[in-house]
């Protein structure tokens, strides 16, 4: 008999304790066996059926596969699961940056007055822009903050549901940040730049 205490027979995602026992105690109509080798294993496959059929030349191998067989038959589940939510995330991704694009450039020219104002008490052009995406940038750091927080625990979540994720991925949170904080940027400069082209007495008559 033996026991092991790290065996993945039902998976793998974690580890589980087994118990072996001779085939006379509890007799199964499967069996299987694993072999480790470095030769191909194609060829390997055929020695072992060899070896077998030396045995009982009426005992067949049902389904010979290599571990990477195994283990890609094991995550086909995970995988349809991660391209689900990876074609999730692009969508969602991509409505953020309107969504933030929208709102920022809207909050902009909605402040068209108050650069007209401020260019005609003497302030530059290069100024006002400066000023206008400072602010734009400092709510978008605050709100890309919650949403890394957020993200965060949403990690935790899915490394529960899918084998090798882990709840953080620098690479991929750094790439989406700054994608997010480019929309910001844009979305504060392209319409204070055009605010700050209009004449300051233009712009406040309209105002």
């Amino acid at each position: 008999m033996g026991v092991y205490h790290d065996v993945r027979n039902g998976g793998f995602r974690e580890d589980r304790p087994e118990i072996q026992v001779p085939f006379w105690q509890l007799p199964w109509p499967q069996a299987a066996i694993g072999v480790r080798t470095a030769e191909d294993s194609a060829s390997m496959t055929r020695s072992i059926a060899a070896a077998v059929h030396s045995v009982d030349p009426g005992i067949s191998l049902a389904e010979p596969r290599t571990m990477e067989e195994v283990r890609d038959r094991g995550l086909a589940n995970d995988r349809l699961t991660v391209i689900l939510f990876a074609s999730f995330a692009v969508i969602a991704l991509l409505l953020a940056e309107v969504g933030i694009y929208g709102v920022m450039a809207f909050s902009v020219v909605q402040r068209s007055h108050e650069i007209g104002l401020r260019m005609a008490l003497g302030a530059t052009r290069n100024r006002v822009i400066g000023l206008i995406v400072r602010e734009g940038l400092v709510l978008a750091c605050i709100g890309l903050g919650l949403g890394l927080i957020g993200a965060y625990f949403v990690g935790r979540a899915m490394r529960s549901m899918l084998y090798g994720v882990g709840a953080m991925d620098l690479t991929a949170f750094a790439a989406v940040g700054l994608m997010l904080l480019l929309a910001a940027v844009l979305a504060c400069y392209l319409p204070a730049r055009r605010a700050a082209s209009v004449e300051p007495m233009r712009a406040l008559r309209t105002e």
